[in-house]
């Protein structure tokens, strides 16, 4: 396929930004090739496409990515890229076509005018990523990697798709009535815990689900991922917390606690399901290890 070498790659998710990803990608390139750029259009259809489309094109002809869809979009197109590293050369633009987008309100991106402007006179910076290690797969993580209640919180709004971005909302009201009980060992900075959570969970962005301020103190680049654990308590105490995460102030909450490591183990007897970068990806026991300023991205 051939391309000049001053080409932006275009990568689509259709069904994002409620099926009209495709619609802003394309009035989005007549902007990017009235400005000297050429544009290529790659539609993905599920996890399979955007694994494979590092193979369709020459890398030396691609300038920048630009990628329509959400953070479980930009998940797909990470672990594409960290399978052909060379590709980690090429920066990429997340544009806000998610429910959450979680990533771009950590880059206080979240209007399609402001990522056209910063795909096209933006600077670049390089974040952390995660390499997760499961019990039968391992992948990369941008954003989050938690279990327990969020986990199941997250499999429920998934389910409630009809009551868009308040679903997350609806899901955690009805997961807190009969929360899940998460017996784990856990390790971390030297210290080794075996207790009974509510939930882990290990975020790498600031923000999570739909403008929840969960990790208020997490960031992009410094090569920690921040740990927040919350042990075993009563429904009336997480109707409490959860409420205080959307500012951020769930950080004073004697139920929580709140670390920042490189290096995190979760072992549990029985498979509990994984939460990673909004969507269920694997089961527990898990290692998660951060590796430094691994992904160039356009801010």
């Amino acid at each position: 396929m051939i391309s000049s070498p001053n080409t932006i790659l275009f990568l689509v998710n259709p069904f994002a930004g409620k099926g009209k990803a495709m619609l802003i990608a394309k009035k989005t390139i007549d902007i990017i090739r009235q400005n000297g750029y050429e544009t290529e259009l790659f539609e993905g259809k599920n996890k399979e496409d955007f694994l494979n489309f590092t193979t369709i094109y020459e890398i030396n002809k691609i300038q920048k990515i630009a990628v329509f869809g959400g953070d479980g979009t930009m998940h797909d197109i990470v672990n594409a890229l960290m399978l052909k590293s060379e590709w980690l050369s090429k920066p990429l633009m997340l544009f806000p076509c998610g429910t959450g987008n979680a990533f771009c309100h950590d880059l206080d991106c979240l209007s399609v005018e402001k990522a056209t402007q910063r795909l096209l006179n933006g600077k670049e910076m390089l974040v952390d990523l995660a390499e997760i290690k499961m019990r039968e797969n391992s992948m990369w993580a941008f954003n989050i990697v938690g279990c327990g209640l969020v986990s199941h919180i997250n499999t429920l709004a998934e389910k409630m798709r009809y009551f868009g971005p308040a679903r997350y909302n609806i899901a955690t009201i009805m997961k807190i009535i009969s929360p899940p009980v998460l017996k784990a060992k856990i390790s971390f900075n030297g210290e080794i815990f075996a207790k009974d959570y509510c939930f882990l969970l290990a975020c790498n962005t600031r923000f999570t689900g739909k403008g929840m301020k969960m990790a208020p103190l997490a960031k992009l680049n410094d090569g920690l991922i921040d740990f927040l654990i919350v042990e075993k308590t009563t429904r009336l105490k997480l109707l409490m917390l959860f409420p205080k995460i959307f500012s951020g102030k769930h950080l004073n909450s004697p139920y929580l606690r709140y670390v920042q490591t490189n290096h995190i183990k979760i072992e549990t007897q029985y498979p509990e399901i994984v939460n990673i970068d909004g969507e269920i990806k694997g089961n527990t026991s898990l290692e998660i290890i951060v590796h430094k300023q691994k992904l160039k991205v356009i801010c």
